[in-house]
């Protein structure tokens, strides 16, 4: 029976172990801390799942897979660590980020509305009725993944499948043509293949042949809304574009949690051992982008704010490179959560068909199917 060591209990190290596992192959996976990891990239209540992708059409193109797969994920964990409301995006410019997501969904066909201003705040009254935009695009599709949940229950059912997870085991060195791993301890760990999925964490392996993968921090804040709008905010979609330039994107209060609001524009790469502090500043200047989008955003209530690093492979791609025995994955560079389920699909068919590997490889990138 073919056997794979995984470096890295994320969303894509534990959904490639799952997929292998379907495959008839055994794994053991080796995680640097606790699972679900606080400090992983995959780690959080939610993240948000979107059809918009501006013009990136490849990655568009696959968000129906990526759907089947959570469905097929959600089978064989018997439960749907999933909540949908739709997505909302807002043009302010003409041919801006949302404009742009609307011609390509028409190109792929993907259901999606096309709402006037004024339709819009009917409809999400949780909207600023002075907002200043051009139009709006709603997906009746998309939501939030519970993150946590997800990764939790995966774990669940690899070991229940014969799966070894060792956590807080951190791997200090990799040997792609042994295919091995030594740990902390000095515990060597060997596999037929070795798969380094392990975020920031990657590039201090040296794998040869490795793109740069440039750890991003990115501050988001957790704020409920007052207590006289929580009736505008029941059906409030998740958003990815609220028009301009600054990148806005979150999820609506779900399952008893506050509005999770995020900022593109203050993702800038950093240090995740020393600069994980959400500064008030940033909170404040999160907090002010919002103002003329939502209803009162001065009157939100603020109950967290984190800051959390992703790994950001060049001009966002993933990433599935092949070094003698060793397999790096990286599919991340901030919208990878959305792809889980369907990453670990295309990971396990790379590794399982070699002679696939490389079109695996191009069509995960966005480049091409195969």
């Amino acid at each position: 029976m073919n056997h794979a060591l995984i470096v890295g209990a994320g969303i894509a190290g534990l959904s490639t172990a799952w997929a292998l596992v379907r495959r008839g192959w055994t794994v053991t996976i080796l995680e640097r801390g606790p699972l679900p990891n606080p400090l992983a990239a995959s780690s959080d209540h939610h993240r948000l799942i979107r059809w918009h992708y501006s013009d990136r059409v490849g990655y568009a193109a696959r968000m129906g897979e990526a759907f089947a797969a959570w469905d097929d994920l959600w089978s064989d964990l018997g439960t749907r660590h999933y909540v949908e409301t739709g997505v909302l995006a807002l043009s302010t410019l003409e041919g801006d980020w949302t404009e742009v997501s609307c011609r390509t969904l028409d190109a792929l066909g993907v259901p999606h509305e096309r709402l006037s201003v004024a339709d819009a705040i009917a409809r999400f009254p949780h909207l600023d009725p002075d907002l200043d935009a051009r139009f709006a695009s709603f997906t009746p599709t998309g939501g939030a993944l519970m993150a946590n949940r997800i990764m939790a229950s995966l774990a669940d059912w690899l070991r229940a499948a014969g799966g070894e997870i060792h956590t807080d085991t951190p791997v200090t060195s990799v040997d792609p043509f042994t295919g091995s791993a030594t740990t902390a301890d000095g515990t060597v760990f060997r596999a037929d293949t070795l798969v380094v999925s392990s975020g920031v964490g990657a590039p201090a392996f040296g794998l040869p042949g490795a793109p740069d993968l440039v750890p991003t921090g990115s501050t988001i804040v957790y704020a409920r809304p007052p207590a006289d709008l929580e009736q505008a905010w029941e059906k409030a979609p998740c958003w990815v574009d609220l028009g301009g330039h600054d990148d806005l994107w979150g999820i609506a209060p779900v399952d008893g949690l506050p509005a999770k609001l995020g900022m593109g524009i203050l993702s800038v790469p950093g240090d995740p051992e020393t600069e994980r502090i959400a500064t008030q500043e940033r909170v404040a200047r999160i907090l002010g982008a919002y103002r003329g989008r939502f209803r009162s955003i001065e009157r939100f209530s603020v109950e967290t704010a984190q800051r959390n690093f992703y790994a950001t492979a060049p001009e966002g791609r993933f990433v599935l490179k092949r070094a003698d025995r060793a397999v790096l994955l990286s599919a991340d560079s901030g919208h990878g959560f959305k792809f889980g389920a369907l990453t670990g699909l295309d990971a396990a068919e790379a590794i399982a068909e070699p002679d696939r590997f490389e079109s695996v490889a191009r069509r995960m990138a966005g480049l091409a199917a195969g």
